[in-house]
């Protein structure tokens, strides 16, 4: 590595760490000078692969000293950080979301130093995913503020009924904190007790975003309300945040009860005198703000709106589409799915005039639900632990690479679940300490009828959510930076795309409702299409929404308003699933059509996997790649 590329790296450090010390987290001039050795040693003749993936490491400890959240997380280790993280929350201030726009400049210039021409392997791959994500996030910068990264891009609003920190930290404190010793439950305490300076930081910034044009919509602003209420309404002593670490120190640390009993009271002390004062103060501000809240649902009322709109589209995979294009794209996808529907409900001798009436009429019928009592949820539980066992088994159908990493359901906390999706995943710590983690929405269990819950593992676990990321994060080469960067339209897509392979691998071979559940999935999301379009770009209404979709797709009535309200704060985010899956078949249909009786499946899927998440224009130039690499000509 030449002298120039040395001094971007560590002036980019630098510049992290000025920023870090900006909050009171001062990483010591030892520490800096220790870097700057680590830099100098890494010299070589010419900007090659070991220079690239040299700098994305530093990158990667750059945003983990910004993020120690995403630090704990991922579960990396101190050393990688640079210093210790678990007792940090972050800076969540505006000085610190400007600085982040001037890192994410800095990054751009520094990446203009490598020729991609001159890399290779997952250096050439992760130049292409950081290039990529940069240019996304650059055309954002002038749109975003409260939630502006430099290499992801999530949502547009910083506090939501379903996003934010007063969400976030939460989350990541019952689930993902370590608490396996004293210094562990110190670490605890110590972030509960930055939660009220950074909620004031982050108030101010909500303030900011008003004053910048960017207001959410009324109910978002309600919800957010609604969840921060529940989160008060409990003494401190009988917060989740108290009764979670009390059980957790005793089930996973060697401490006796009396220190464990010492620790609950500063815990309690701490919800009492932070954690509640700082809600109180973020709920006071989004309360001042709702005479201001938009009463639309779509980002098109916004100042730059359309604008705004169409490049969430093309982060989230339009490749070019335009909203229109994408409307009709899935008002034809709708009427193809209903069709299939159809197809399997005159086989059951049902009535098929009306498959979404037929489908409710099954949806409600009481054979096909779990009580909603806490017995019933966990025999829905015991009954998704099962699915996943069978899955797993028949793995090797249809790939060659598995992960080693484990996963597990869980039920979304009862605080959380208002404003929480049906289903979702969180990845596995990189240390394997935490396995993959599917959790499930039960707050009514009327909400999953049992032939609909097998799709839904098959797209949070496996071959869904879990195979994808596991996988990526045991890349053995893999840097650090790319665990953090999350293409939607890729992971989405290989999810729903991995519902499809259920069906291929004969999952649904003896259960044809089951099928008929999956149909419903996939024709949920072609209506996500038609919906989030409608929204933002034809104008819709909430209700005209709401209706829609109900109409189109059937289910619960509450589960698809909270689903709608969704898509309004998180524009373009629910077209990704479709358009990922629709990229990922055209591209298997090109290898099948390319290769002929060569073709196999499980090495197809193979190469939509080991790379990693990428975007679906990297994913396309490596399917040719590997075409290209079999002697055919495309």
């Amino acid at each position: 590595m030449n002298n120039f590329s040395r001094a971007l790296l560590f002036s980019a450090f630098a510049l992290i760490v000025s920023g870090c010390s900006e909050k009171g987290e001062v990483t010591s001039d030892t520490q800096v000078a220790e870097m700057e050795q680590a830099v100098a040693a890494e010299q070589s003749v010419g900007v090659e692969n070991e220079d690239f993936l040299l700098f994305v490491d530093r990158v990667a400890q750059m945003s983990l000293l910004q993020s120690p959240l995403t630090a704990t997380s991922l579960g990396v280790s101190d050393d990688f950080v640079g210093e210790h993280f678990n007792d940090k929350l972050g800076d969540f201030s505006q000085a610190g979301l400007e600085r982040l726009k001037r890192e994410h400049d800095e990054l751009l210039a520094q990446m203009a130093q490598f020729d991609p021409n001159e890399l290779s392997g997952t250096a050439l791959t992760t130049y292409q995913v950081v290039q990529h994500a940069l240019t996304v996030t650059g055309q954002l910068k002038p749109y975003t503020n409260g939630t502006f990264q430099p290499i992801s891009y999530f949502s547009l609003f910083p506090v939501t009924q379903i996003s934010g920190p007063h969400i976030d930290i939460l989350r990541s404190l019952q689930s993902e904190h370590p608490l396996t010793s004293e210094e562990d439950a110190r670490d605890y305490i110590a972030r509960l007790n930055q939660i009220k300076p950074a909620f004031a930081d982050l108030s101010e910034v909500v303030l900011n975003d008003i004053n910048r044009g960017l207001t959410p919509p009324k109910f978002a602003v309600e919800g957010a309300i609604g969840f921060i209420s529940q989160v008060l309404e409990s003494p401190a002593g009988e917060s989740s945040l108290t009764t979670t670490f009390t059980q957790r120190l005793k089930a996973t640390s060697d401490l006796d009860d009396t220190t464990i009993a010492a620790l609950t009271a500063e815990v309690t002390m701490a919800v009492e005198e932070s954690v509640y004062p700082g809600y109180t103060q973020l709920k006071t501000t989004l309360e001042s703000i709702l005479p201001q809240a938009s009463e639309n649902a779509g980002v098109w009322d916004l100042k730059d709106g359309d604008t705004i709109y169409q490049l969430a589209l093309e982060n989230f995979g339009a490749s070019g589409k335009s909203a229109e294009e994408i409307h009709q794209l899935g008002l034809s996808e709708v009427a193809r799915i209903q069709k299939e529907m159809a197809v399997i409900l005159d086989a059951q001798g049902m009535d098929s005039s009306d498959v979404i009436a037929t489908f409710n009429k099954l949806s409600e019928d009481p054979k096909y639900l779990f009580a909603n009592t806490d017995a019933g949820r966990q025999k829905l539980l015991d009954y998704l632990n099962g699915q996943m066992k069978t899955v797993t088994e028949m793995l090797p159908m249809i790939l060659k690479t598995l992960p080693k990493a484990a996963v597990e359901v869980r039920r979304i906390a009862p605080y959380e679940q208002d404003g929480a999706p049906g289903g979702y995943y969180t990845n596995p710590t990189l240390d394997g300490s935490r396995p993959g983690i599917y959790w499930i929405n039960l707050k009514e269990t009327s909400d999953w009828p049992k032939f609909t819950l097998p799709t839904l593992t098959y797209h949070e676990a496996s071959p869904g959510h879990h195979l994808q990321v596991a996988i990526a994060q045991e890349i053995p080469d893999m840097p650090m930076l790319r665990n953090m960067i999350w293409f939607s339209a890729y992971g989405e897509g290989w999810a729903l795309y991995a519902e499809r392979l259920a069906k291929e691998m004969g999952l649904y071979k003896d259960d044809p409702l089951g099928d008929l559940g999956r149909l419903q999935s996939e024709l949920f999301r072609a209506a996500r299409l038609v919906t989030d379009t409608g929204i933002h770009y034809k104008h819709w209404s909430r209700d005209q929404a709401v209706d829609y979709m109900y109409e189109t797709i059937g289910g619960s009535r509450a589960a698809i308003e909270r689903e709608v309200e969704r898509y309004s704060v998180w524009p373009g985010q629910a077209c990704s699933y479709k358009l990922g899956q629709m990229k990922i078949l055209e591209l298997r249909d090109l290898a099948k059509d390319t290769l002929g009786d060569k073709f196999d499946l499980a090495e197809f899927n193979d190469q939509v996997l080991i790379y990693g998440s990428i975007s679906l224009s990297v994913l396309e130039a490596k399917i040719h790649t590997w075409l290209a690499s079999k002697g055919v000509d495309l």
